[in-house]
């Protein structure tokens, strides 16, 4: 456990500077916003384009690895359901519950991935996102739009924002790539791998800077309810319905760190725009955030013999 946490730590550092940074005023309050849309919008896609095209998919579990994903966003969505009545929140202090105990924060996942198992486990990163991204957006709308009292769904603007979604599109491009072996020439190899260098330190100083280190003791419950859903029972589900499916080796890795991950930040974007307890869902994704360094290490440790088989 403790090489794999030692290996983490510097992604964890890297948070933690970011925070600094933005304390500090350094360089910039406005250095943050457009240095996320360019993580989000060119470095990311790149990253994942590339690994894709170089990837070896035949060796993927494609048909098993997405019946446990979306079996996983599934059983987290209910579990949240479930345990709503003896909650006692508000609605839309628990639309911010529910969306931490569902959404990934996918930045930490590809910076740990790559980190523990290699460039490989980018591919499989990236398969993840393109699963559960879409069910997860689909399903946690209705509840959002029900719970926090916004009205109906927008059920139209989904397919859209989809087909737009960079990650999306990265996916799509890198598979297509891939599967009709459409020849790609060095130099746009090259370019791809050098846009996509900047990819993961951006994006986690970014995280950092948006942690908001303060913790309302009326809250608590929410707080302490997301992160116990999120850090603790998703990543035992995950590897209960990796055995169940067959998921092994480096897939399987990929899929408990995906559950054991902090929730993402487009939560409070959503929670912002729907009516939901914005100012709670920072807090969670501030606290998921820290904890999460103290519960991965023995997560992927545990798993460690599993995926080495």
């Amino acid at each position: 456990m403790l090489a794999i946490a030692t290996t983490i730590l510097p992604i964890f550092l890297l948070i933690v500077a970011g925070y600094v940074f933005k304390r500090t005023g350094f360089p910039g309050d406005a250095f943050w916003a457009p240095a996320e849309k360019l993580t989000y919008y060119v470095l990311l896609p790149a990253l994942i384009i590339r690994s894709i095209t170089e990837s070896d998919l035949s060796t993927m579990p494609v048909g098993p690895m997405a019946l446990t994903i979306l079996s996983l966003g599934t059983c987290m969505i209910v579990l949240a359901l479930i345990i709503k009545p003896i909650l006692r929140i508000d609605g839309p202090a628990y639309t911010s519950v529910l969306q931490g105990a569902t959404r990934i924060n996918a930045y930490i996942c590809f910076a740990i991935g790559d980190a523990l198992y290699g460039p490989q486990s980018v591919a499989l990163c990236a398969y993840f996102l393109a699963v559960m991204m879409p069910f997860i957006n689909t399903s946690l709308v209705p509840f959002i739009s029900a719970y926090a009292g916004s009205g109906k769904p927008n059920w139209a603007r989904v397919p859209v924002q989809l087909i737009q979604n960079p990650i999306i599109i990265g996916c799509a491009i890198g598979w297509a790539i891939n599967t009709l072996s459409i020849p790609m020439p060095d130099w746009l190899m090259t370019f791809l791998s050098i846009l996509d260098r900047g990819t993961l330190p951006i994006a986690l100083l970014c995280i950092g800077a948006g942690l908001v280190i303060v913790l309302d003791r009326s809250r608590i419950v929410a707080i302490s309810t997301s992160v116990l859903l999120k850090l603790c029972v998703m990543p035992i589900v995950a590897i209960v319905l990796c055995h169940q499916f067959g998921i092994t080796g480096l897939p399987l890795a990929i899929v408990v760190l995906y559950g054991g991950a902090p929730a993402s930040p487009a939560s409070y974007i959503l929670a912002r725009q729907m009516g939901g307890d914005a100012p709670l869902m920072a807090a969670i994704l501030s606290v998921q955030t820290i904890l999460a360094a103290i519960t991965l290490p023995p997560v992927l440790a545990y798993i460690a013999p599993l995926v080495a088989q």
